[in-house]
């Protein structure tokens, strides 16, 4: 939340100094981002990590400063006018229980022109762009107060208007010039004829204020949040009115809004209002009591905070104290902090005025707890730190994907289906990830672009799929890698060697299958399970290991004593078909002599397969002659294959 501090000072005296102002609304958890300078005006800009409805404009910044401080916030002009059912000429009817609350009215004689400089200024240094002074207006007033409204062209929306949820694949264009297909749970403004607007989110295109407008219906509402933020991430349309909409606003700043707004047209004399205003408010939210005990204060916050401080703050926080007792107090919550239900949070309120950095550190009085870190957590950060020194870079992808990455899903039967996203976060993305190869392939092919050598990344997450009426996610280790010089299938086989050499799983098996699109395919076998599948796209070669199935199964650490006799090492050249696994003919190998201690594949030429032989006895060093013989048993196993 970006705030010019001279529009802020119109609200509450600061401090002398920028940073006592900063640094006190940090500790009190609207952490500072950036100061910037805009038009010699500080603007300071606030991450607002907590659920503050309230704080996402300037006045809700300046009720936080006058808490902090101690100072009386400053008078907001407004110009009140009389209300009813009903806005003069023209029809309204609510068909919708998500609309909460909503004010309108009529403004003729318009006059719309460029933006005199203070209203330009304000709107720049926030960071929104001008376009002229009734738009501008709104957007000031949304900011000043927090409140977003709309303004329609009056000739333009017809006699009758409707606040309902539109009809399936129904259609807008907005004023930026893009169409929706809305759905059936969308809130919209609409005429007979065609939808005027998004509620809380974005103005139709064909029902929007130009520089010919002479009359205006400005319209101000308050929404169900949760509505409204399905709306919004569903069709990807953030806008400011948007991100303070799905934030749970009061119904009650509707009025300030529309108050603010209406004083500020008056005194600039851009239009004139004609009154009764139209304001819907079928349930009034009103402030509701939240009890506080002393006790759980203090065993909740660890210190001892003074009773009539505690109701001091309180009281600069807009609570109203009640019914006391020795052992608790009853606090009415202003109703625009939305963010106050329980205990809790007041208990919260009242740290946060009391002082974060004034709670003394202390040692723990309790039995230190036992680890209980889970082992997909230990097996992840030893794959993470292994993988990590081999050379590769972690990536992280998004988890949700188009169905067009759903066609390398080779590692699942025909029986499973992708995860469908209801809420998705814009419209072409669909579904929940089923694999991790298509994300990391297209890091590669990036990598390749920008770099050209060598690409080296991988990737620990989840994937999800349905299957059997059931949903089901699994953690999965994605890896992959290309080298520039196409030679990269021993270096990547070796790095895959060494995962499995890590968590020892010496009994995985590669087992080659066959694949569309997918060249060198293969299964990582463990107990007659599929474990991971791999394989090779143009020269990209990737795997993906599930690591849920290789959680306990690793063979316990072998320790031998150091042999006293060197082994005889030779290396064995064997011409192998194509059709004969690698993987087979060195089990074959280990296998052939218990005096066979170790085999390497070291080189390949053609169908000629170079293999390094350890032999070694614990008892004496073997003779040429043994070791011939031992060879003759080699070839004779490796013959069968």
């Amino acid at each position: 939340m970006r705030i010019p501090i001279n529009w802020l000072e119109e609200h509450v005296k600061l401090p002398s100094k920028l940073s006592e102002l900063t640094n006190r609304l940090t500790y009190a958890g609207h952490m500072l981002d950036k100061i910037d300078k805009i038009n010699e005006n500080t603007v300071i800009d606030l991450e607002l990590r907590g659920n503050r409805a309230d704080c996402y404009s300037i006045m809700g910044i300046a009720k936080e400063v006058s808490a902090l401080f101690k100072t009386p916030l400053k008078k907001v002009e407004l110009l009140k006018i009389k209300s009813g059912q009903k806005v003069k000429d023209i029809n309204i009817t609510v068909k919708s229980a998500y609309l909460q609350r909503v004010m309108a009215i009529k403004i003729t004689d318009v006059k719309i022109g460029k933006s005199p400089s203070w209203l330009k200024d304000r709107l720049m240094e926030y960071g929104i762009t001008p376009i002229n002074n009734l738009v501008d207006l709104t957007n000031y007033v949304m900011v000043e107060t927090g409140q977003p409204m709309h303004a329609f062209d009056f000739d333009k929306i017809g006699s009758d208007l409707e606040i309902r949820t539109a009809e399936k694949n129904e259609k807008i264009v907005t004023f930026l010039g893009n169409e929706i297909v809305l759905d059936n749970d969308d809130l919209v403004w609409a005429n007979k004829g065609s939808i005027l607007s998004v509620a809380g989110a974005i103005g139709g295109k064909n029902h929007s204020i130009s520089d010919d407008t002479k009359t205006i219906l400005l319209e101000t509402a308050s929404y169900d949040q949760a509505n409204i933020r399905r709306t919004v991430h569903k069709h990807n349309l953030l806008t400011d009115a948007g991100l303070r909409h799905e934030k749970d606003l009061d119904p009650n700043l509707v009025e300030l809004g529309f108050c603010r707004f209406l004083y500020l047209l008056d005194k600039n004399g851009w239009g004139d209002i004609a009154e009764p205003a139209l304001d819907f408010y079928p349930k009034p939210i009103h402030p509701w009591k939240v009890s506080l005990n002393y006790d759980y204060l203090k065993s909740f916050s660890g210190v001892d905070i003074n009773k009539e401080n505690l109701k001091v703050d309180l009281k600069w926080l807009n609570f109203i104290t009640q019914e006391e007792t020795a052992e608790k107090i009853d606090v009415l919550c202003p109703t625009y902090r939305t963010d106050v239900k329980l205990e809790e949070d007041l208990i919260e309120e009242i740290i946060r005025l009391y002082g974060y950095e004034k709670i003394p550190a202390s040692v723990l009085s309790l039995e230190i707890p036992k680890n209980i870190t889970p082992d997909y957590v230990n097996q992840e950060i030893e794959l993470k730190n292994h993988i990590i020194h081999l050379g590769y870079d972690e990536v992280i992808s998004s988890p949700f994907v188009i169905p067009d990455y759903q066609k390398l899903n080779f590692s699942l039967s025909e029986k499973a289906s992708p995860v469908t996203i209801i809420n998705r976060p814009s419209p072409e993305i669909e579904e929940m990830r089923m694999t991790l190869i298509p994300s990391l392939l297209g890091f590669v092919k990036k990598i390749i672009n920008e770099r050209g050598e060598e690409a080296r990344i991988f990737e620990i997450g989840k994937i999800y799929f349905q299957k059997n009426d059931k949903y089901i996610e699994k953690r999965v280790l994605g890896i992959s890698y290309w080298k520039k010089s196409k030679k990269g299938f021993r270096k990547f086989k070796g790095y895959l060697d060494s995962l499995i050499k890590l968590m020892r799983l010496a009994d995985i098996k590669f087992k080659a299958i066959k694949i569309p699109q997918i060249y060198n395919s293969y299964n990582l076998i463990l107990n007659n399970e599929i474990v991971g599948v791999g394989g090779q796209i143009d020269d990209i070669y990737f795997a993906e290991i599930y690591l849920d199935a290789l959680l306990g199964k690793s063979e316990k650490q072998k320790v031998n004593l150091w042999q006293k006799y060197p082994p005889q090492i030779e290396d064995l050249t064997i011409k192998i078909p194509k059709q004969v696994e690698i993987g087979k003919v060195i089990q074959s190998i280990k296998s052939a002599n218990k005096m066979i201690s170790k085999v390497t594949f070291t080189d390949r030429y053609k169908d000629n397969y170079t293999f390094r032989i350890y032999y070694q006895h614990s008892d004496k060093t073997l003779s040429d002659k043994e070791v011939e013989e031992i060879r003759k048993v080699i070839v004779s196993a490796v013959k069968k294959q």
